[in-house]
């Protein structure tokens, strides 16, 4: 499969996670561990950034490096999101996911937009 092919999966699967995460909050599951959330390598997009099928030389362009830290921050703030709902601060995790944690996977969408245009020589 092509990096761009993987690019586009990983733009879907972080989209549906969304739902997954509100779905979370909204039924306080405690099945999902933020310390888990946190560890950016153990979704398929961090397994994919981190494994094999990508060269030293994706992993020294500005664009994978841009990928990689929005990603290590949109576990983060997964995790906070998680947090606030174990809390019993179901509003708070709700504002926090409908706001910042939609901005940062806006931000993380265009990161590998960015990144999948570059790869297909697209001038940005």
């Amino acid at each position: 499969m092509s990096i761009e092919t993987e690019i586009e999966e990983a733009i879907g699967a972080h989209a549906r996670w969304m739902v997954e995460l509100s779905r979370a909050v909204l039924e306080a599951r405690p099945d999902i561990a933020a310390v888990d959330l946190r560890a950016s390598d153990r979704c398929d997009l961090g397994r994919w950034l981190c494994g094999p099928g990508l060269s030293s030389a994706d992993r020294e362009a500005e664009t994978y490096r841009e990928v990689d830290r929005v990603h290590g921050e949109f576990h983060e703030m997964a995790a906070r999101v998680i947090e606030l709902a174990a809390e019993g601060r179901s509003a708070d995790a709700y504002a926090l996911l409908y706001g910042d944690y939609v901005t940062l996977s806006g931000k993380l969408a265009m990161a590998l937009r960015a990144w999948q245009s570059r790869l297909r020589g697209d001038r940005l």
